[in-house]
C-alpha cells in the first residue's frame, strides 16, 4: 500500500499546487462567483494553521512550529501507510499526507498558505480553504468512517471463512475446521 499511497499523496500535492497557481494568477483582481450566495473563488493567504490559528505569532516561530508539526505528522503518516493493509485506510492516510505536504510546501516557500475556495451561506462564511485542506478533511473523514463502520471483527471473520471455503472449493479439499467455521456463521 505504500507505493499506491505515495502516488495518491503526490497527486494531491500536484492538484493542490496547480489550483493554487491558478488562483494566484486569476484571482488577484477579485473573486470569481460560482454559485451566488453559496460558493466563490476568493484569493486569501492564511498565515496560521486551520481557522487561522497561530496567525498572530511571529513569522519565524509560526513557520518553525507549524512546519515542524507538518514534518513530524508526515513522517508518522508514512510509517502508518507502510504498515496498513486496508485500501480504505491507506487511501485516507495518503490523502492526509498529500494535504499536509501541499500546505507545508506553501508555508516554507511563501510563509503562508494559499487558500481560494470560499463556501458560505449568504453572510455566514466557512473559512476559505484549498485542495490540500479538502484532502485532509476527506482523509480524516474516511478514517473516522472506517473506525466506526468498516473493519468490524464479525465482517473480518466472515471474510476469513469465505476465503477458506473458497480455497477448499477450488481444490476439492475441505478440512473439518473449515466446515465447522462455515456452519457456525
Amino acid at each position: 500500500m505504500l507505493r499506491a499511497g505515495i502516488v495518491i499523496a503526490v497527486a494531491v500535492i500536484i492538484a493542490d499546487h496547480i489550483t493554487k497557481w491558478l488562483a494566484v494568477k486569476h484571482l488577484a483582481d477579485g473573486p470569481i462567483l460560482l454559485i451566488e450566495g453559496f460558493l466563490d473563488f476568493t484569493l486569501a493567504y492564511n498565515r496560521g494553521a486551520a481557522f487561522s490559528l497561530f496567525a498572530e505569532m511571529s513569522d519565524q516561530w509560526r513557520i518553525a512550529l507549524l512546519g515542524g508539526f507538518a514534518v513530524v505528522a508526515s513522517a508518522l503518516l508514512l510509517y502508518a501507510l507502510k504498515r496498513v493493509d486496508s485500501r480504505l485506510q491507506g487511501t485516507a492516510l495518503a490523502l492526509v499526507l498529500g494535504g499536509a505536504l501541499g500546505n507545508l510546501i506553501d508555508r516554507v516557500r511563501l510563509g503562508s498558505v494559499v487558500d481560494f475556495i470560499h463556501a458560505h451561506w449568504h453572510d455566514l462564511s466557512w473559512p476559505i480553504f484549498n485542495i490540500a485542506d479538502s484532502a485532509i478533511t476527506i482523509g480524516v473523514g474516511l478514517l473516522i468512517w472506517d473506525a466506526f463502520v468498516g473493519g468490524s471483527e464479525t465482517e473480518n471473520q466472515g471474510k476469513h471463512v469465505a476465503a477458506k471455503t473458497g480455497v477448499a472449493a477450488k481444490t476439492g479439499v475441505a478440512d473439518k475446521a473449515t466446515d465447522e467455521e462455515a456452519q457456525s456463521t
